[in-house]
């Protein structure tokens, strides 16, 4: 013992406060470390977007950035180290407009930082036709092509008794708009996943499709493929030929860290009023069709489940392909008192290329956590970014595991 030497901690565990409450929308693997985002609401209409970044470690190497202008579900790298493109919305409330629809309207917003998070560029897509409704426009994610083309998808919407749909905007390196393109052939409302990728000269993306105009009681899941600045190329999806039995929404879309493999979805399958939630994956091929034979569905406590038992309630909101072939699922599982605190805490599902269950593991504290992102980082360990909130605060953590969700040397 005299003569060990120190070794470096693989795993750990942190929190980060703001100067109030701080919730966490994504984080993303950076050469040195980890760039995390966030958000702190003030009021509906006055969101800060939080920005900082860390080693590799989770100790912070900048401090915590506050962009006014609305919130950020999503960052990204841009090229040629122009710095951080964050993509979400902003809210303007006029309770006094005779237009119900035009009391909450909505604007897509992009925020451009540099490498040392000062703002470079705030600006936002917005509904300027003149007519009595306003369009509303929200930015979900973003992701950068081959050629350095940086794509937006997002949703419009027109009055409140219309369908919300995505669109995808693709701007060039220099940031400038080349095409916008609106999806409206379905008249269903679509909610999108928080992730879109490139496949080929193609988009893939995920979505939950409600039947009803403003319900997403009653949805199934889909998988379009689109021609980028064009119409879909193909369009895959289950559940809808029995949407009225059950809520099925999808969460996020991730690739296989094989390429050519396709992708991995994971989302939360529920009764319409929201009992017997479980957690649901599914995996494409490599030219984005569902393959329905992957479906599967895990619950924190039994394990794999069937599509309508539930011991407790789950949901998936993450995922990453691994380098072994697989996938490692995120989420939370309320518990109940004779299980837990009546919180939400962590659950890890570890599967291979089919969704068949690996390990399973679970991590809860004194107040109620809930993932918005999972990586696999560079030694092969999981990162773990969410929120996690006590008295009623949120701040937002990093949970650093091992390849086995183990959190140790």
């Amino acid at each position: 013992m005299e003569n060990a030497e120190l070794t470096t901690r693989a795993t750990f565990i942190k929190t980060y406060s703001g100067i109030r409450g701080i919730e966490a929308a994504a984080a993303e693997l950076t050469p040195d470390g980890f760039i995390v985002l966030g958000n702190m609401t003030i009021t509906r209409d006055s969101v800060l977007t939080v920005v900082f970044k860390t080693d590799k470690r989770g100790n912070r190497t900048t401090p915590i950035q506050y962009f006014p202008g609305g919130s950020g579900n999503a960052i990204k790298a841009l090229p040629d180290n122009q710095g951080y493109l964050v993509v979400g919305e902003r809210i303007k409330v006029n309770p006094q407009d005779p237009e119900t629809s035009n009391i909450d309207i909505y604007e897509a917003r992009m925020l451009h930082v540099n490498n040392n998070l000062d703002v470079v560029n705030n600006f936002y897509r917005a509904d300027v036709s003149g007519q009595a409704i306003i369009t509303d426009y929200k930015a979900v994610t973003l992701t950068i092509t081959p050629d350095e083309k940086i794509v937006v998808l997002g949703s419009y919407q027109g009055a409140l008794n219309t369908p919300e749909r995505p669109y995808i905007e693709i701007f060039d390196a220099n940031l400038t708009s080349e095409t916008f393109t609106e999806y409206a052939a379905l008249e269903r409302s679509y909610k999108n996943a928080k992730s879109i990728h490139h496949l080929n000269e193609n988009l893939i993306w995920a979505s939950a499709i409600a039947l009803e105009q403003q319900n997403f009681d009653f949805s199934y899941a889909s998988v379009p493929v689109v021609k980028e600045g064009s119409v879909f190329t193909r369009y895959t999806s289950i559940g809808e030929n029995t949407p009225l039995s059950q809520s099925l929404r999808v969460d996020d879309i991730q690739p296989f860290k094989f390429q050519g493999l396709g992708f991995g979805v994971v989302g939360t399958r529920s009764n319409p009023n929201g009992t017997n939630a479980n957690i649901i994956f599914f995996r494409t091929d490599s030219q984005g069709n569902i393959r329905e034979t992957t479906v599967n569905y895990f619950d924190a406590i039994s394990g794999e489940t069937t599509e309508t038992t539930s011991s407790i309630q789950d949901y998936g909101t993450a995922i990453t392909g691994t380098s072994d072939g697989g996938f490692v699922i995120a989420g939370h599982y309320v518990t109940n008192t004779q299980q837990g605190n009546g919180l939400n805490d962590i659950v890890l599902i570890k599967v291979d290329l089919n969704g068949n269950l690996i390990w399973m593991k679970t991590f809860g504290g004194t107040g109620s956590e809930t993932v918005s992102t999972i990586r696999e980082t560079d030694d092969y360990g999981l990162l773990v970014c969410g929120t996690n909130v006590i008295g009623g605060v949120p701040s937002i953590f990093l949970i650093k595991t091992d390849a086995n969700g183990e959190l140790k040397n």
